[in-house]
Order: C-alpha cells, then structure tokens, then sequence
C-alpha cells in the first residue's frame, strides 16, 4: 500500500521556491557589480574577494532556480521517484563553485599580502561594504522565513551563504578601516579569511548534499519501527528504510498481520501506519508498506 504525497503539487512548490530564490539572484547580481566597482575604485584587495564571492553566489543562484524546476517536475516513466534529487544536485553545484571562489580569491589576496598597498577613497569602500552587508542580512531573513514553510535544502544553503556574505562584508569593511592606522596587510589577510569561511561553507553544503544523493538515512527508523509496531493490528515489523530530503522523504517498511484478516481488512491496518508516520514524523512525503502474514 502505498501513500500519496503529503506535499504541496510540484507547480505550487516550484512557484514558492521561485520567489526567494529570483530575489536572491538580483541583490547578489547588482552587488557584484557594485563591488568590483568598489574594488577598481579603492583597490582593496578584501573589496575583490568579496566581489569575486558574490559572482559566485550569483550563479550559484542560478544554478538553484534550474535545481528548482527540475526538482518540481512530475515523476514520469524515466524518473518514477521524481526528480526531487535535482535539488540536492543543484546544491552540490553551488558548493563546487564556492571551491573554485576560494582559488580565486587566494589569488588576489596572496600577492597583496606579500607586497601590501594602500587601499585608496577608503570612505568610499566602508559605506560600500556597510550597504552590502545590511542587504545580505535581509536576504539572509527572507530565505529563512521562506525555508521555514518550504523545507528546502537549497533555500537552507543560501540563506546560510547570504548571512556569511554578511559577515564578511563586515569584515572587510574593518580591513580598509585599519588600513587607516597603517595595518596595510589587514585587508589581504581579512581576504583570506574569508577564503576560508568559503572554504568550510563549501564542505558543509557538499557533505549535506552528498548524504542525499547517496542515500543516507534522514529518519531514525527504530523509531519508526516502534510507531508502526505500535498500531493496532500489526504483529511485527522489519525492512524499515527512509530516504530523501528534509521534507521529502520516502519510508517504506514490512509489517505481519494476522494471516485470518481479509484483503480489505490488512489494507486498513497498512493506511493506519501509513497516517501514524506521516502523523508523528514531519517531513515524510510517501510512505510505502509491504504486508505479510504473520507465522503462527
């Protein structure tokens, strides 16, 4: 017996996801241009890390909205499960690109540290930064609110990529202020910094996205087992599995009853488990539960 999909229809969820995601590629895509501005006009080589990272951020952006449309679309003959590991694909996308951001902006910064400069119109960098880490802070608020009623992992990925954009607009805004005081290597290394912040925040959306395309169990399935087992009617239960993602995911399991039930009988028992997992455990999109008769 199997469930039907708790969640809302691909079209309605495609459509929420969109929003966010398309506001996302718009602030990220004028502060790019706004920053390599900044860094042309200051030289700071903090300013260019930056502007290297939002470029990143945009197209991984990009790269989320075609996760997204692929990840909504009906199961069809190829696909019989769906396309919802698109998503996940689409996450790993975007952690593969904050990796290429790190060689990037190592790149820049290196050079400068070695050989520091003066970053120049300083005060013009600072109210640049500041502008730019009040927008990521709200972009930061919006993809939260949004990942609250949709449970996405790409809207969890970039909603924690806007707020280390804020964080590091932050901090390079005090690394042109210290060039102020003569700390010429202050901003380079603040770069750095930042490459490193990339760095893990690539590993984690990788390592997150990985345990979903290769099947790493989401839900504890001995608690699973104990809510089925727990239904009236069912005499045993095994085989217990669970895949997908946060909000999408799939459980099938094996259950014994009474060998004397009819066919219309065991299959009530079976909806009855299919509506306490979906009840007790959030995120469950499908539940699939195979029926045996119990040995006597």
């Amino acid at each position: 017996m199997q469930g039907g999909p708790s969640r809302e229809t691909g079209a309605q969820r495609r459509r929420a996801l969109v929003r966010p995601l398309a506001l996302a590629v718009g602030v990220h895509a004028l502060l790019a241009m706004a920053q390599f501005g900044g860094a042309w006009f200051t030289g700071s080589a903090g300013i260019t890390a930056s502007a290297v990272h939002v470029t990143i951020g945009a197209a991984a952006h990009v790269s989320s909205l075609g996760g997204i449309w692929l990840s909504t679309r009906p199961a069809d003959a190829r696909h019989p499960y769906g396309y919802e590991r698109f998503e996940s694909l689409s996450a790993l996308v975007i952690g593969m690109l904050l990796l290429a951001a790190v060689g990037l902006i190592a790149a820049v910064a290196i050079p400068r540290l070695i050989h520091p400069e003066e970053v120049s119109r300083g005060g013009w960098g600072i109210a640049l930064m500041a502008a730019s880490a009040a927008a990521n802070g709200g972009l930061f608020l919006v993809l939260r609110r949004a990942d609250a009623h949709l449970s996405s992992r790409i809207l969890r990925s970039e909603a924690t990529h806007s707020l280390a954009d804020a964080v590091a607009a932050i901090a390079v805004l005090a690394g042109i202020a210290a060039s102020y005081g003569g700390l010429l290597r202050f901003d380079p290394l603040v770069a750095l910094v930042m490459g490193g912040v990339v760095a893990w925040r690539a590993w984690s959306i990788v390592r997150d996205a990985a345990a979903t395309l290769t099947d790493v169990t989401p839900l504890d399935v001995e608690q699973l087992r104990l809510l089925a087992c727990g239904v009236a009617g069912v005499e045993d239960c095994h085989a217990v599995r669970s895949r997908g993602e946060p909000g999408q995911v799939r459980v099938d399991l094996h259950i014994h009853v009474d060998p004397g039930l009819t066919v219309q009988e065991a299959h009530a028992i079976a909806q009855a488990v299919d509506a306490r997992l979906r009840g007790e455990v959030g995120g469950i999109a499908e539940v699939l539960v195979h029926i045996g008769a119990a040995s006597r």
